[in-house]
């Protein structure tokens, strides 16, 4: 199977270049809804020139992917300094887990105000835990003992009930006597075969969420988008992230990739795609940044959920939920940090790349060494495009303290989800970029 730049080609099929070609259309017009041939937006840089690029790089997080719905609102309506107060235009999206659900939501509408309108009624009405649904728009335990929360949901859809619950009876015993023959013809100790019986997600069952992507993401009109969308799972044998562009995501197999990069390993049910296991990116690259830049992206807006390490306070007395929660805060902060030491190197190799076409000499070790590390991506960039090359600008959003904790992650109460949206949208507004550690361009 291929490796891409990126990781493993999911698919193995042909580059999203090559598939891209024969879409060169939309770049030109496309058609609304109503069968209206829209013009694409005009150059920011004047008649002739290309406009630098836009990306929004949107992480996971769970329910805290209300957070970033919320920052998307800022910035779309113009309402952050980030931006200058203007609206953001988005030229590609990239994913993983929520993120790579709300980066395709984000794709669908030509105008990003009505895609952000869609994607926050999307989180209101059909995700969030209230009532008029009988639950979240997520998950669900099996058998459905939670049912008694939503009395008047039950009382409207008696059957509903009572179907779940024959359907989850028939799924678990299955699932029981498949354990139990393979731990029966197992070789391996009694207490391996004894743990190989508990599995926490043969409880829980993601209906409510495939159904909302089924219902919510017409892949068609996905695949037709100006933006590039990318969503980040991961291959679950090789340990690899695995990026599917938006032009991969056929009838076939499109929801169940964006499902993937939603499964988290040992709570949702992993995705079997054309005969590969994936489950959630988040695993190898919660903040997808690499494949934005990958697709020559010039100005990056980073929205993640997970505050700075130093915000959480140690807990006064230690258990194993807050150790857990500031271990993955640090593996996440390590990460994204990872990520904009790659971008400084980036800048300074093309810092070194300006003093070089100028016929100038530098003495700067340091710019030299950039150079030689951040070459390859520099060189892509170039032999992908005939646009000029720009420094990668950062912005990053995300807030100061701890939203929730590991378990918050599926808090998906109405209440809260709208809180989540109105916090997301008070970060971008009072974004200060100084102190949220953004690059900006010289």
């Amino acid at each position: 199977m291929k490796k891409s730049r990126l990781g493993k080609d999911p698919l193995g099929q042909s580059p999203p270049g090559a598939v891209a070609d024969s879409l060169d259309w939309i770049s030109d017009s496309r058609t609304d809804e109503e069968g209206r041939v829209e013009p694409t937006r005009p150059s920011e840089d004047g008649p002739g020139k290309k406009h630098p690029k836009n990306a929004i790089i949107l992480s996971g997080g769970g329910a805290l992917g209300a957070f970033e719905v919320g920052v998307l609102k800022a910035l779309i309506n113009g309402r952050s300094p980030a931006t200058n107060h203007t609206p953001l235009p988005i030229d590609i999206a990239t994913g993983t887990s929520v993120g790579a659900f709300n980066a395709a939501c984000m794709a669908l509408y030509e105008k990003p105000v009505r895609a952000v309108e869609n994607l926050e009624r999307l989180w209101v009405d059909r995700i969030a835990d209230h009532s008029g649904q009988g639950g979240n728009g997520v998950y669900r335990f099996r058998p459905p003992a939670l049912a008694w929360k939503h009395p008047e949901h039950m009382a409207r859809h008696p059957l509903e009930l009572l179907t779940q619950f024959g359907e989850d009876s028939m799924f678990l015993t299955r699932d029981w006597i498949k354990r139990g023959i393979g731990m029966l013809q197992s070789g391996e100790p009694l207490e391996h075969r004894a743990m190989e019986m508990v599995d926490l997600s043969s409880f829980v069952s993601t209906e409510p969420l495939q159904r909302v992507i089924r219902e919510a993401i017409p892949l068609e009109r996905l695949r037709q988008s100006r933006m590039r969308v990318k969503i980040v799972t991961t291959d679950w044998e090789s340990g690899e992230a695995a990026v599917f562009d938006q032009d991969q995501l056929n009838d076939d197999m499109g929801h169940d990739v964006i499902l993937a990069s939603t499964a988290l390993p040992g709570f949702f049910p992993p995705v079997s795609i054309s005969g590969r296991t994936y489950c959630d990116g988040g695993l190898v690259m919660n903040t997808p940044t690499m494949p934005a830049i990958e697709a020559e992206a010039d100005i990056i807006h980073m929205i993640y959920m997970d505050p700075d390490v130093r915000e959480i306070p140690l807990a006064r007395f230690r258990n194993t939920l807050d150790t857990f929660d500031r271990m993955l805060t640090i593996q996440f902060a390590m990460n994204i940090n990872r990520d904009i030491e790659q971008i400084g190197r980036i800048n300074d190799g093309l810092a070194a790349l300006d003093v070089g076409i100028a016929g100038a000499s530098t003495s700067d070790d340091t710019q030299t060494r950039s150079f030689i590390k951040s070459a390859g991506h520099v060189i892509r960039r170039q032999a992908a495009s005939n646009r000029p090359y720009r420094k990668l600008q950062v912005h990053r959003y995300h807030p100061t303290e701890d939203l929730s904790g590991v378990l918050g992650l599926l808090n998906f109460g109405q209440d809260r989800i709208e809180s989540l949206i109105a916090r997301g949208e008070q970060e971008a507004e009072g974004h200060d970029c100084e102190k949220s550690g953004c690059i900006l361009a010289d």
